[in-house]
């Protein structure tokens, strides 16, 4: 088991699919998913798992909502005047498009519905929330981390 003091940079191979079966993303026959553990590049349940894992080691592990994207929060819906939205004539409903946030950032919404009002409702929350996701996962290498130095190379 993985010392997690001390950072690693992990390389792993998944296949990731929801839980009707359906793959939504793999690296099979492509260059494997490399992180820093630690750093929150990956949901947690995932590093969880690979944490455990040693290099060569193969495990297909489920994650609960809670350990992946969260669940569904219906605070993230938000209705808004569609004439406020650039190019509104051009929404679809299940588009994702980004929105500026009240802090002056962008940030990725799905459109919900078009209101014959003149308001459209949006949803925040991220597309996999509320879904239990299932992973196949091979640990390819763990090794120790390098901090970046100027320019944002590794040592």
């Amino acid at each position: 088991m993985s010392d997690f003091s001390l950072k690693h940079t992990v390389t792993v191979h998944y296949t990731g699919s929801f839980d009707d079966g359906e793959v939504f993303d793999t690296t099979q026959g492509r260059t494997p998913l490399t992180y820093v553990e630690g750093n929150h590049e990956v949901v947690p349940g995932f590093e969880a798992a690979v944490l455990s894992m040693e290099p060569g080691e193969k495990k297909r592990v489920h994650l609960e909502p809670c350990e992946a994207y969260g669940e569904r929060r219906m605070e993230l819906l938000y209705t808004m005047p569609t004439v406020e939205i650039p190019n509104y004539d051009d929404l679809v409903v299940g588009e994702m498009i980004y929105l500026m946030n009240d802090e002056g950032y962008q940030q990725l919404a799905r459109v919900v519905k078009v209101e014959d009002d003149g308001m459209t409702i949006f949803d925040f929350n991220h597309p996999m929330a509320g879904c239990g996701l299932n992973f196949e996962l091979e640990l390819l290498s763990r090794e120790d981390y390098t901090e970046p130095v100027d320019g944002g190379a590794h040592a």
